[in-house]
């Protein structure tokens, strides 16, 4: 099984120290973690999970190549992520786009993500279970597919193939294997809207300040107005910026309503590493070791939830697995 890195080794690697064994060897970086000490690690086993690319296949067999399509879809981006920190970037056409799809990988493959998606393809199957037990739903069922197959369409032979697909599909490795389904679609719509968050601009901080990263790193926030930072919003909202950490010296901040200079002022640049603090789930980077940075670690880290109070659709109700059924075979809502 492949011991995949959930975060790529060469986006860490611009957060690290260079190795002193020379070019090519991982680098060195610094580990936070609620309640544990910070910790320097190499990148080339930082954040890694066997098989977290991996999906099985009807006969049952781990495949991994997905892990290969990821590792080639991210090379394309690597040296526009290298390059784009430094002010005499030209950036030639097409950058924008690697490096907002490049980001929106990221994001798309997260753990906090990942775990939303398999709690929600849990209540996705919770739901059709329900349904399958109304007699009436899977009677109305069976006589649209009869009608559209001119063919007959028993009703327990209707609620049985539902009940063989709920127990084929109701399975952890179907849940993954529903979230690896769509993530490089997640990650191309995303990367379009972070292309229309206008301006993009390189921030700076203070000789003294760092730039951290996580294991979720591109957030968006509001500007509360007393300098802090909301994160957790779609991509969507004009009123929220999106922030993506290049470097320990460059930040990739895109939107216009965090009004700031680019050289940021030190506390700005503590509000939005907080931020990227609060989206983290697990670990959190940075180049030097930092007391404030662990304080904030221990204090924040994973408060804002994917799915529970960050990402969350508002004024939006999901149609439910019944109502998806009752529209899917051409039934009247109810």
């Amino acid at each position: 099984m492949i011991g995949s890195h959930i975060i790529p080794r060469f986006y860490l690697e611009q957060f690290a120290t260079p190795s002193k064994r020379g070019p090519g060897k991982p680098g060195r970086i610094w580990v936070y973690e609620q309640n544990q000490e910070p910790d320097e690690r190499a990148t080339s086993v930082q954040g890694k999970e066997k098989g977290y690319f991996g999906y099985f296949t009807p006969n049952g067999t781990l495949e991994e190549s997905f892990e290969t399509v990821l590792a080639d879809r991210e090379n394309e981006c690597n040296d526009i992520l290298a390059c784009s920190r430094f002010d005499t970037f030209p950036w030639p056409l097409r950058a924008r786009e690697k490096l907002a799809f490049y980001a929106a990988l990221l994001f798309s493959r997260a753990t906090q993500r990942r775990d939303h998606a398999v709690t929600q393809w849990g209540k996705i199957m919770a739901e059709l279970r329900h349904a399958e037990t109304d007699d009436q739903l899977v009677k109305e069922i069976a006589d649209a597919v009869a009608c559209k197959l001119d063919l007959p369409a028993p009703k327990e032979a209707m609620r049985n193939r539902i009940d063989r697909y709920i127990r084929e599909s109701e399975t952890p490795q179907e849940a993954k294997s529903n979230f690896l389904s769509g993530l490089l679609d997640n990650a191309e719509l995303i990367a379009k809207m972070l292309l229309a968050k206008e301006p993009w601009r390189v921030l700076r901080p203070t000789e003294d300040s760092q730039f951290i990263t996580t294991d979720n790193p591109l957030v968006t926030f509001v500007p509360l107005g007393n300098g802090l930072l909301h994160p957790g919003y779609g991509f969507r909202q004009e009123i929220a910026d999106a922030a993506f950490p290049l470097a320990p010296d460059a930040c990739l901040l895109m939107g216009k309503a965090w009004a700031v200079p680019r050289t940021l002022e030190t506390g700005m640049i503590a509000s939005l590493n907080e931020a990227l603090i609060a989206i983290s789930d697990r670990y959190v980077y940075s180049k030097v070791r930092s007391d404030e940075i662990n304080d904030k670690v221990q204090k924040y880290a994973g408060s804002c939830r994917y799915g529970e109070s960050a990402f969350t659709p508002v004024g939006l109700k999901l149609s439910t697995a019944r109502q998806f059924l009752r529209a899917r075979f051409g039934l009247c809502p109810e």
